[in-house]
């Protein structure tokens, strides 16, 4: 399988193309919960990091939290 980048919270959504509101949703949290995530993305627990990836359809490794 190929490289795959390593990529922010921001990034990973711009990439799939998909709103703020649309990554909250699916992660079922306040549109408000998740802008705060990406912009403190050291502060996702680990159970939200894990459907993150799967939202982003990436391996968890592939999200940088510590920007």
């Amino acid at each position: 399988r190929g490289q795959t980048a390593v990529r922010t919270l921001r990034e990973w959504r711009a990439y799939r193309i998909m709103t703020k509101a649309a990554v909250a949703k699916a992660l079922d949290v306040h549109p408000s919960t998740y802008a705060n995530m990406e912009k403190r993305p050291e502060g996702v627990s680990i159970k939200d990091a894990n459907q993150l990836a799967q939202i982003f359809g990436c391996e968890i490794g592939e999200i940088n939290f510590f920007e």
